[in-house]
C-alpha cells in the first residue's frame, strides 16, 4: 500500500500528460563496413549529419514515451586512393556497376525518413527546472536515393533504378540520447543533449555498409496541459504557531 501511495503520489508531482516537440541536430556520420567495427579505409573521414523531427510523446510519472516523424542524414568521405588501384580505376564500392578513376575523392551522402520510438526515464532532477533523461529506441528508416560527390564536381544525385539495384529500402537504426531538460514556463521546455544514431541493418543490398552518426540536439516540448507553476508543485512551508 505503501509503495502504491508513493507511486501515485509521483505521477501526481511530475503532471503527466501529452507533449509535442519539435527538434533539430548536427554533427558528423561515417560508415562501418563490418557491423560494429570502426576501423575503415584508409582516407576514410566523416561527414556533417543533421536531423530534424517532429516527435509526439506522453509523459507518465518520470517515464517518457514517444514517437515521431523525422529526416536524418548520414555518410562517409573517402578521399584519394582510399580503395585498391585497378589498372588506375577503382571498383565503386557503393555501386557495383560503376567504376571511377583512381585519384577521385568520393563523398557519398545517404538521406533517411524516419519514425522514431523512444522511452526515457529521468534518472536525475538537479532543480525545480533542471532535471536530466537518457532515452534508448529504434528509428524505422526509409533509405532515399543517395547523393554522390567527386572532387569539386557538382553533386550527382542517384537514379531510382541504381538506388533500386543497389540499396535496401528500408532499415533499422538504433538510437541513443541523452537529454538534459530546463523547464521554461507552465508549457514549453527546452531540451538539448547529444545522441549517437547507429544503422543496424546494411544500407547497401551487395555488402555491408552500416552507417552511424553523433549529433548534438536542441529541442522545445511543448505540453498540452498546462501544468502547475514551480511554487504549487512543492510543499507551502507551515505557517509558525501563534504565540
Amino acid at each position: 500500500m505503501i509503495t502504491l501511495l508513493s507511486f501515485c503520489s509521483t505521477l501526481s508531482f511530475a503532471q503527466n500528460g501529452f507533449f509535442l516537440q519539435p527538434e533539430i541536430g548536427g554533427g558528423f556520420s561515417n560508415t562501418c563496413w563490418q557491423p560494429f567495427k570502426t576501423t575503415g579505409y584508409p582516407g576514410q573521414t566523416s561527414i556533417f549529419s543533421y536531423q530534424g523531427q517532429v516527435d509526439i510523446g506522453y509523459k507518465a510519472g518520470k517515464w517518457q514515451f514517444i514517437t515521431g516523424i523525422g529526416y536524418l542524414r548520414t555518410g562517409v568521405n573517402l578521399q584519394h586512393g582510399s580503395l585498391s588501384d585497378f589498372n588506375n580505376y577503382i571498383w565503386f564500392i557503393f555501386d557495383e556497376n560503376l567504376f571511377v578513376p583512381y585519384s577521385l575523392a568520393i563523398t557519398d551522402y545517404n538521406p533517411h525518413y524516419i519514425i522514431p520510438v523512444k522511452i526515457g526515464y529521468e534518472v536525475h532532477r538537479f532543480s525545480k527546472r533542471l532535471s536530466f533523461t537518457p532515452l534508448i529506441g529504434a528509428e524505422l528508416s526509409e533509405n532515399l536515393p543517395r547523393t554522390f560527390v567527386f572532387d569539386h564536381n557538382p553533386k550527382q544525385p542517384e537514379s531510382k533504378d541504381a538506388f533500386n539495384y543497389n540499396c535496401n529500402k528500408y532499415g533499422i537504426i538504433g538510437l541513443l540520447q541523452l537529454n538534459f531538460e530546463y523547464r521554461l514556463n507552465n508549457r514549453y521546455d527546452l531540451t538539448a543533449g547529444p545522441s549517437i544514431h547507429y544503422m543496424f541493418t546494411s544500407e547497401l543490398n551487395f555488402k555491408d555498409q552500416h552507417d552511424y552518426s553523433v549529433l548534438m540536439n536542441l529541442g522545445l516540448k511543448w505540453n498540452f496541459k498546462n501544468r502547475k507553476p514551480d511554487s504549487e508543485t512543492t510543499l507551502s512551508p507551515q505557517p509558525a504557531p501563534e504565540s
